[in-house]
């Protein structure tokens, strides 16, 4: 079917099943007075990798400050673009920073954070744009709207993690992983066929209607192909998403989202006086990204002082270098990651550091610091 035919289709089954009044007008608990709304960031300013820039560790603060200030709704506003809007050639596509985490653990204790903690809140997921792991946060929530030119892409993450020169154990690990990420989509209320054919390139997915709902299938039986190619996942953009019942519409700003949400005023105090999440998040982007900077320059100090005569004075710099480097993973687990996603580790720097201080010591002891008494 062309593209003409499906957007006529699509359009009749829209009219055919115009959405009832929002829910989140029917949770507000004063309807009279317009809602208090409150912005957290799932990433910020085209900083949005998983694990680090979100992490659980940030979004326990934003959801403390949430219960102290009780707004009517939460916007949960998701950047978390890995990639770029144009094709990258495999080398580029190599070199790339910005490369998020399927930290599911830490995915899992975030959602349940505003799942379960202000769960009585009314929430609604707004995507600018998802490619990678972020896309499993986008689709956790229900009520779901997107920008224009946003993406729902990147689960094929997941088969890629999986590669394997064993193919039992590549297939058993992607099962596991699939599984365990279709609870995100479960907790937004899709069919979980949907999200094994965003991870999975082997499984298959169309769409019929059926009455007023989506009959989602695992084959290519349905009226509308969505990925029928072995070598590929499933992915969808704005259009798509909205076409096909996961998102209920595309909003640019946040006038037009509250808008589409059915308000035609709100109460945007806490938005316009950095009180809500924005302020909160992105000084934590902040924060740890200068820490990373600073722990990488330490560790090329440390390198250098190593690489030197071995003098007491050079041992010092290490020794100053590799206590920065552990306080900065210490004080903040987005650290801690970055350095283990470049093949570093905590324990590697805590040897060093013990290295160093053994070092220091046989050197004291030996009459370097003059004469007696060792390192303390």
């Amino acid at each position: 079917m062309n593209r003409w035919a499906l957007t006529a289709v699509l359009s009749l089954a829209a009219t055919a099943i115009a959405a009832p009044p929002s829910p989140l007008q029917a949770d507000q608990k004063d309807p009279s007075k317009p809602p208090k709304i409150y912005v957290v960031p799932f990433g910020l300013d085209g900083k949005g990798q998983m694990g680090t820039d979100i992490h659980s560790c940030i979004y326990e603060k934003v959801v403390k400050d949430i219960k102290a200030k009780k707004p009517d709704l939460v916007i949960i506003s998701l950047d978390s673009a890995e990639r770029g809007r144009r094709e990258y050639s495999g080398a580029e596509r190599d070199s790339l920073g910005e490369r998020g985490v399927n930290n599911s653990e830490d995915m899992r204790t975030t959602l349940g954070l505003f799942k379960q903690d202000i769960g009585d809140i009314p929430q609604v997921m707004w995507v600018q744009d998802s490619v990678g792991f972020g896309t499993l946060f986008a689709l956790a929530w229900p009520n779901m709207y997107t920008k224009s030119d946003a993406r729902l892409w990147g689960l094929g993450k997941i088969a890629m993690q999986a590669k394997s020169n064993d193919h039992e154990v590549e297939r058993k690990w992607l099962a596991a992983h699939v599984g365990i990420s279709n609870g995100f989509v479960l907790s937004g209320g899709h069919p979980t066929v949907i999200g094994s054919a965003m991870m999975d390139p082997e499984r298959k997915l169309s769409v019929s209607f059926k009455g007023r709902n989506f009959d989602w299938k695992e084959d290519q039986s349905g009226t509308f192909l969505i990925d029928g190619d072995p070598q590929r996942v499933a992915n969808f953009d704005a259009r798509s998403a909205e076409d096909f019942g996961l998102s209920d519409g595309a909003a640019d700003s946040l006038e037009d989202l509250m808008f589409q949400l059915g308000y035609r005023e709100w109460d945007d105090s806490l938005t316009k006086n950095g009180q809500d999440g924005t302020k909160m998040v992105g000084d934590y982007i902040k924060a740890w990204r200068k820490v990373w900077d600073d722990s990488q320059l330490a560790f090329g100090e440390c390198q250098r002082a190593l690489q030197d005569s071995g003098d007491s004075k050079s041992l010092s710099k290490a020794k100053k270098a590799l206590e920065t480097i552990l306080e900065g993973i210490n004080k903040y687990p987005s650290v801690e990651l970055r350095w283990r996603m470049s093949g570093q580790g905590k324990a590697q720097f805590e040897a060093m550091l013990k290295d160093v201080k053994d070092k220091m010591r046989k050197k004291s002891s030996s009459g370097g610091s003059g004469g007696s008494g060792g390192m303390r």
